[in-house]
């Protein structure tokens, strides 16, 4: 069930250099969201300006206090105006929107990869999976060592995260898929999930794949409604690997056919087999 309303901001921190976590309450989304979905805010300035929501992906929640966390990064004037947004004062959010991750079961060793605020999706998800028997490791990657994320969320849940940092000493020094490699020459892994950049997507995509390693990855794209209705966030994937819900192909190639699919309805979240 979607949903739709004020709501009030209960906390906002500065967690490192341009990064935030805003906590917001929202009773009626929190008995509904699953791990991997994501809400709509408002934030305007003045007026209608900016006039689109903004789409971010659900980082924690606290379903008996009716609070869900958001954690982003200030990357233009939507997240600018956000970040000055003060506690008591109330943001329009619309949500759960998307497909949530799916397919972990009991006794399952899983690994999951981020690279810096795509860890969003995956910390809601990490504590979904606490408690259910299942073997859970980590990877979290960042050009600089400031721009890790979840890192200590993580360790409060008991989890200690394996670090790659491209430019720094801590760690893994490289880039995030590298230490995938490295991690997956020396043990299995029943299931992959994923989130970050498109190229670091991609990458992590093709390393599953030649380990015939199973998965989904959360995209990250522009969602002008987040309803599926603008078609602005439509994204191409392989045909025939889940039922296709816009059949618009590319091209006349004898290979596998691609069509597109709208990353607020279909996903955010998408199997390996279906992208890149």
């Amino acid at each position: 069930m979607l949903f739709s309303s004020k709501s009030e901001i209960v906390q906002h921190q500065k967690k490192g250099p341009a990064l935030f976590r805003i906590d917001l309450h929202a009773p009626e989304i929190c008995g509904e969201a699953r791990p991997g979905q994501f809400v709509h805010l408002k934030v305007e300035e003045r007026g209608y300006h900016p006039l689109l929501r903004r789409p971010f992906s659900i980082y924690d929640l606290d379903r008996q206090e009716g609070v869900l966390s958001i954690t982003y990064k200030v990357v233009g004037l939507g997240t600018e105006i956000l970040s000055q947004k003060r506690q008591g004062e109330t943001l329009e959010i619309m949500g759960p929107l998307g497909r949530p991750f799916t397919q972990w079961k009991e006794d399952q060793k899983i690994i999951m990869v981020a690279g810096g605020v795509g860890y969003a999706p995956l910390n809601f998800l990490a504590r979904e999976l606490l408690g259910r028997n299942i073997k859970l490791e980590v990877l979290l990657g960042a050009r600089k060592e400031e721009e890790l994320v979840g890192e200590e969320d993580l360790k409060a849940m008991g989890i200690a995260p394996e670090i790659a940092v491209e430019e720094g000493p801590r760690g893994f020094a490289g880039r995030v898929t590298e230490l995938l490699k490295r991690k997956l020459e020396e043990e299995s892994f029943h299931r992959l999930y994923s989130c970050g950049p498109c190229s670091m997507l991609k990458e992590v995509t093709r390393i599953s794949r030649e380990k015939s390693l199973k998965g989904e990855v959360s995209l990250e794209s522009i969602m002008a409604c987040g309803v599926g209705a603008c078609l602005g966030c439509a994204f191409p994937v392989n045909e025939g690997s889940s039922e296709s819900k816009l059949e618009v192909s590319i091209g006349e190639s004898s290979g596998p056919k691609t069509s597109y699919q709208r990353v607020c309805v279909e996903g955010p979240t998408f199997s390996l087999e279906e992208v890149f």
